[in-house]
Order: structure tokens, then C-alpha cells, then sequence
């Protein structure tokens, strides 16, 4: 591959050669190092390819084997180069564009917020401004790993934590901690630790040292199977430690507290079928309004649909046009009766474990209950899984290296 592309920035020629000699004609070429390549034989012709700064140097050689070399075709920059030369402004304006785009690549144009239920991404987003993350930051600037400890060191019904870096966009997954944490897969060398409380109901161990076995009670961060691995010699004497990827099938039984509520009195909105559209386009973060409505209505919402500018699903750039409604509603006094609340909590609560049952989680026992207490329907309780527990943490070279007490302390004996 570095080859073509050195053979393409310096040019390179196809040269078709007729005469009568064209094995001496080779042999010279051979002899005055000229690299000939790709060539062919075509009804007693030759077809070869040869640089261009190589072809000057075939005058002496054609002479005096009465062969001719002409031209076929020509590849490279050089003859791009050559062939546009009389258009600057157009070269001059692509090249211009590959500098922008190179430098639009280096800066954060989009910041995504997949999952999770009790935060909006606007909230979210809000939060990342307020720690100095923000659209416009430039990568160099992004620490992923600091991200993911900020957000779960902020919000402890975060469980998990995803942050990585995609072209010009920054994609922050999150699960809360009554969800199960989505399957990942380790890279490096690393310990299967417990993702959280439970009882060790199977486990599977295809790479590392199983530290627990099946009926073992464990705490969130426990190791269930080294990444540390024993190379026991003769006489089960310790030769040597190394690390691995632990690889295991680790299957727990937990627990999720649900509770959800659900007030009897509730307010309902009633679209009129009123409404104003604006509309504005922003550049590098500067909006600029194109038409702003004025709106009469006391109580409306506001729906933004906004189209990002990007050239692939990962290239955003800081260009957008946005077309905002303010739908006008009214606001209805609503109440629930017994069988509507309970009927939503059950909907609500079957959403939950459907959720559940996607994500490959065993329902072993629900133990949740309805009831209605001051005018709100209280839906709460243990639901009891199996599910995979396993969580990677990485291994600290003190683990598994092994110093020689005699080099430790100086000694050259």
C-alpha cells in the first residue's frame, strides 16, 4: 500500500514498446537500475510501467536497441497537478475545504445521552455544561474515563457509565441502578468483579481463577475470577504469575426495589389546534432567527425539531436548522378512578419487566403490590432475578509480578 501511494505522488507512466529487441532492451534497463514493473507481453509487444522520473532515461536505451517506447497512459499527482493548473482558484478552494473540515474533526459538534429514564438529556446536558463539558470543547480536551466517574460519582442511581468519542460526536450511554447494565466485553487484561449484591447461582470459567463457586454470597466489586494466573512446576512450586483476560459466565440471584407512583388527580392538557411555527439556523453555536412569532396564548408548548448539518453519522458539524411550534393547550382537572390508576400502575409495571426479560434477565419472584394510600397509587416491592453479574476491573501490575528479594535488596551474589 505505501508503495502504490509513493508510486502515485511521484507518477508513474504505462508504456507500451515496440521493435525488435525488446529482451536487450530490458536487459539495459536492468543493468542501469531502471525498475520496470507489471510487465507483459501483448503480440510480441511489451507493456510495462515505469516513474516518471525513469522515463528521460530510456532515450539512450531505445536508440540503441531500435525499440520504441511510447506513452499509454499516465498516473499520479504530477499529471493532476498538470492538468488542472490553469485552474487555481478551484484547487486552491479544495484544498481550503479539506483544511476546514480537518479542522471542524478536532472539536466536539454533537454530545448524544442514550438511556435512562429519570433524566432527561437536556438535564443532562445542562449538567455536563456546568463541569466544562459542552459542545464546541475540543477532543484533546475530553477525558471519557473522567466523564463516566463524573456522572456516577454525581448520580448514585447511575449504575453505569459509557462515554466514547465517534467522529465529531460525544456518546454517553447510562443505565440506573434498577436496570441491568448492558454486556460488554473486556480488551484488556482484567478480573471479573460482581456488578452488584448477589448470590453466585453459576459460574463458568473458560480464562483466569474462579474465586467463588456456586452458593457464594458476594458485595458489588468482589472479584469472582481472576485475571491472575498461577504457572505452577514440579513439586506445586510457583514459577511464575501472568495476566489474562478473565473470561467467565457469572450468573447471580438479586433483587430490584420497584416502587412507582401515580397521583389520582392529575392535570391533562387539551390541544386547541392552535399553533405558531418559528424557525432559525445556527452556525458555531450562534442562532440566528429567521422568524420568531409573536405568541399570543397563555399556555402553549414548545416542540423543537432540529436537523443537524453532518457528512457521515459520526462527522456533525456546527451548522443546524431548527423549526419550533408552540401548539396552544388547555389545562383539564382529571381524576383516576380505582380500576384507570390500577390498570396504568400494572401497564407501568409489566413495561418494567418486559424491559427486564429483553435484557436477558430470569424472573425468579415478584413480590410487588398495588395500593392506594392518600389519593395516589403506590406500586412498590422486591422482584427476584437471575441474571448476569459480572463487571471487568483492571489488574494492577503488583498482582501478578514477582520480585526477586535478591535484586529488591542490592545483592549481586
Amino acid at each position: 500500500m505505501l508503495i502504490k501511494l509513493f508510486r502515485w505522488l511521484r507518477g508513474y507512466l504505462l508504456i507500451r514498446m515496440k521493435g525488435q529487441s525488446p529482451e536487450r532492451f530490458i536487459n539495459l534497463c536492468s543493468n542501469r537500475y531502471i525498475f520496470l514493473w507489471d510487465l507483459n507481453n501483448y503480440e510480441g509487444d511489451y507493456e510495462f510501467r515505469i516513474m516518471l522520473k525513469d522515463y528521460l532515461k530510456l532515450k539512450p536505451i531505445a536508440k540503441k536497441t531500435g525499440t520504441i517506447p511510447y506513452i499509454k497512459k499516465r498516473y499520479g499527482l504530477p499529471f493532476i497537478i498538470h492538468k488542472y493548473r490553469k485552474r487555481k482558484g478551484y484547487a486552491a478552494g479544495i484544498l481550503l475545504f479539506c483544511v476546514i473540515l480537518y479542522i471542524l474533526s478536532l472539536y466536539i459538534w454533537d454530545i448524544s445521552i442514550l438511556g435512562g429514564h429519570s433524566y432527561t438529556p437536556e438535564a443532562m446536558l445542562k449538567f455536563l455544561k456546568s463541569n466544562e463539558i459542552y459542545i464546541g470543547l475540543q477532543k484533546k480536551n475530553i477525558d471519557c474515563q473522567e466523564i463516566e466517574e463524573l456522572i456516577r460519582g454525581t448520580y448514585k442511581d447511575i449504575g453505569w457509565v459509557s462515554a466514547e468519542i465517534k467522529g465529531t460526536r460525544l456518546i454517553i450511554k447510562i443505565t440506573e441502578t434498577n436496570m441491568p447494565a448492558p454486556a460488554v466485553t473486556a480488551t484488556k487484561n482484567c478480573h471479573i468483579i460482581a456488578s452488584k449484591d448477589c448470590i453466585i447461582t453459576k459460574i463458568i470459567t473458560r480464562t483466569g481463577t474462579p474465586k467463588v463457586e456456586v452458593g457464594s454470597v458476594v458485595k458489588k466489586g468482589t472479584i469472582l475470577v481472576s485475571g491472575v494466573v498461577d504457572i505452577i512446576g514440579d513439586n506445586d512450586v510457583l514459577l511464575n504469575r501472568k495476566p489474562v483476560i478473565a473470561d467467565a459466565d457469572v450468573i447471580g440471584k438479586t433483587l430490584y426495589n420497584y416502587k412507582d407512583k401515580i397521583p389520582l388527580n392529575y392535570i391533562q392538557k387539551q390541544y386547541t389546534g392552535r399553533s405558531k411555527t418559528g424557525y432559525n439556523v445556527s452556525f458555531f453555536l450562534k442562532k440566528i432567527n429567521l422568524y420568531k412569532p409573536r405568541i399570543p396564548y397563555s399556555k402553549y408548548d414548545i416542540i423543537v425539531n432540529e436537523s443537524i448539518l453532518h457528512l457521515t453519522d459520526n462527522f456533525y458539524l456546527p451548522v443546524s436548522y431548527s423549526e419550533i411550534r408552540y401548539p396552544e393547550y388547555e389545562e383539564m382537572k382529571k381524576k383516576y378512578t380505582k380500576e384507570e390508576v390500577t390498570a396504568l400502575a400494572r401497564e407501568r409495571l409489566k413495561r418494567f419487566l418486559d424491559e427486564l426479560v429483553e435484557k436477558d434477565v430470569l424472573i425468579i419472584e415478584n413480590n410487588v403490590k398495588i395500593a392506594i394510600e392518600n389519593n395516589t397509587c403506590i406500586t412498590s416491592g422486591k422482584i427476584v432475578v437471575q441474571e448476569s453479574v459480572k463487571d471487568f476491573k483492571s489488574i494492577d501490575d503488583s498482582e501478578w509480578r514477582i520480585i526477586d528479594t535478591d535484586e529488591s535488596n542490592g545483592n549481586d551474589n
